[in-house]
This record gives structure tokens, sequence and C-alpha cells, in this order.
């Protein structure tokens, strides 16, 4: 391609000098009409893969719901609404310093976690960026495991976005963009809440805290958020709600791993049936 980065074009003369295949005409009606044929399969099964998904989304969105609503298991108890204030020790807003535009790349060194590193029921410590060697790391804001995260700005569909800290990698601290939570130990499991924070419901409430004018920054101020109101059960009933919604999701994510495989292997097959029909074999 020739041209500025950004602006780069394919010349006319290359594609005009570019060797195809040509069979009579017959022959290209005949294989235009295999590949249609083919392809009207692959789409039909690949509409069905997509229900499939949808539904599973659904199903997740079901189950999170019914966690925080006294329904996943069974209950005799009246659930207490109280601000999610009550439930937790603190809430700590992180520090985000120049940094490395690299993750770190060792356990030893420091570095301080993306916003992407928080995503909905998931923590991915590989999102990092490096601390530069000349500043002194913050040691108060290093993540444990047993640390509820929630980002608190940015673009609005990635604001209020919650995730347990399960396991981590040490010496990576807070970012200034994110809460993190640490819950009172007889009041509430850092594990309901993450439940209860990603459960429809409770997110359609979160974001209705949510301030800013443009979609693309909005923030969650730290006393909007702790006037959110939660669903309190007694601790043994949170252990047992995350028992289930744990089993459940898990027979979920195996069902969403194999449906994306079988969508990427539609992908490829189009391309295979792409290469022989214009290969001759």
């Amino acid at each position: 391609m020739t041209g500025a980065v950004g602006l780069r074009r394919v010349p006319k003369n290359y594609l005009a000098q570019q060797p195809i295949p040509l069979p009579p005409i017959p022959d290209q009606r005949r294989i235009v009409a295999e590949i249609e044929k083919q392809f009207t399969r692959l789409d039909v099964g690949v509409a069905a893969l997509r229900r499939v998904q949808a539904n599973l989304k659904r199903y997740r969105a079901a189950v999170l719901n019914a966690a925080c609503e006294g329904r996943l298991v069974p209950t005799d108890a009246i659930w207490p609404q109280k601000p999610i204030t009550s439930a937790i020790l603190s809430m700590d807003q992180g520090w985000s310093p120049k940094c490395e535009s690299e993750p770190s790349d060792s356990d030893t060194k420091w570095a301080v976690i993306k916003t992407t590193a928080i995503q909905n029921l998931r923590y991915i410590d590989a999102e990092n960026k490096a601390l530069p060697l000349g500043l002194k790391p913050r040691v108060h804001l290093e993540l444990m495991s047993g640390d509820l995260l929630v980002t608190r700005a940015g673009p609005r569909s990635r604001v209020g976005i919650a995730c347990l800290v399960k396991i981590t990698r040490p010496r990576l601290m807070l970012c200034d963009k994110a809460y993190r939570l640490r819950c009172k130990p007889m009041v509430a499991s850092a594990a309901f809440l993450e439940v209860v924070l990603n459960a429809p419901r409770i997110v359609d409430a979160v974001n209705k805290l949510k301030t800013g004018i443009s979609d693309s920054g909005v923030n969650l101020t730290q006393k909007g958020f702790g006037q959110l109101l939660i669903p309190l059960p007694p601790l043994v009933e949170q252990t047992r709600i995350v028992a289930e919604v744990e089993r459940r999701l898990s027979v979920v994510e195996e069902l969403e791993t194999l449906v994306q495989t079988n969508l990427q292997r539609a992908s490829r097959l189009r391309q295979s049936i792409l290469q022989q029909a214009f290969t001759g074999s």
C-alpha cells in the first residue's frame, strides 16, 4: 500500500494486474451456486449460535437478579435493603501517576492497574502499567485477595463495573479511576457484594447515580455510591447464594466457550470454502 500512515491505499494498477482464476462461464456459475449453498448453511448455523449466546446472556442476568432478590436459594428471611456503606469498612480511591506504557514484566516491579483490569465478575492483573523507577510506590494501595473493585470514572458504559480480586500478583496498586471496597467481616461477604453489584437491577440503580453531561466521561462519587441500597441477607445465606451463583455461571461459561469456539470454526470454514472454490481443489 502507498500513502501516509492513516491514509494508505492499494494502487489501482496493482489490482488491475492481479492474475485471477478464470474457468469457463458454466463452471463459474456452478462454483457460485455451490458457494451460496454452503454459505447459506453456515449462516443458519451461525444464527443459531448467536441465539444461544443471547439466551446465555439473559440466563446469566436472571441468575444474578434472582441472587439478590432472594429467589435463587430457599429462604424464609425478609432481607433488609441498606446503603452499601453499612456493609463496608472502607472505600479507597487509587493513584494514577504517569506510568510507563508497558506493563510490569515481573512480580518484583511495582505497577498500577488500568481500569481494563476491572471487568464484570472478572479481575485481570496483567492489565497494568509499570511504575517508573524514580517514583516511590504507595504501599497502602497495593491490591490484596478479597478486595472488591469498582470503576468510578470514564465512559458511561465502563463506570460502575465491579469485580472481586480473588488471586493477584504482588506489587499492583489501585488506580485513581477505581474504588477499593473492603467489607465488614460480620456483615457482608465480598463475594456476595460482587454478585449484587453485577445484578442488572442493581446495575440500573448504579447508572442513576452517575454524574456527568457527556457519555464519554461520567463519575460515580463516593457520596452517591455510598447511598446505593443493596440487599443484606445473613452471612450464612450470602455464602449459600454465592456457591449457587458460581455453580450456575460455571456452566454458562463452559457453554459460552463452546459457542465461541464453534463461531470461530464457522469463520475458518467460510475461508476454506472460498479457497477451495478458487484453487480448484
